[in-house]
């Protein structure tokens, strides 16, 4: 089964549980997951978000450049990851 979604990955724990936090007031949905093997990043947390809201996720975070955001397309154990921001 083929996955579209969007990773938001940061340096810092406090930080991403931050910005779950502006994502969920902006009534943008999201969870806190394990970050994926392929991206390296200091925290070992990030956050799967849906792909449809792409547009409204890039607008909360265009100011912010400690934040990472990854397209990634997921087939059974496969990943395409490529980074967007």
């Amino acid at each position: 089964m083929e996955e579209k979604f969007i990773i938001a990955s940061a340096d810092s724990t406090h930080l991403v549980m931050q910005l779950e936090k502006i994502f969920l007031e902006n009534k943008i949905n999201c969870r806190i997951i394990p970050l994926p093997t392929e991206i390296s990043a200091n925290c070992g947390l990030s956050i799967k978000l849906k792909l449809e809201d792409k547009d409204k996720i890039m607008e909360i975070l265009k100011e912010r450049n400690e934040i990472n955001i990854f397209y990634v397309e997921k087939n059974g154990f496969k990943k395409k990851i490529e980074k967007i921001l």
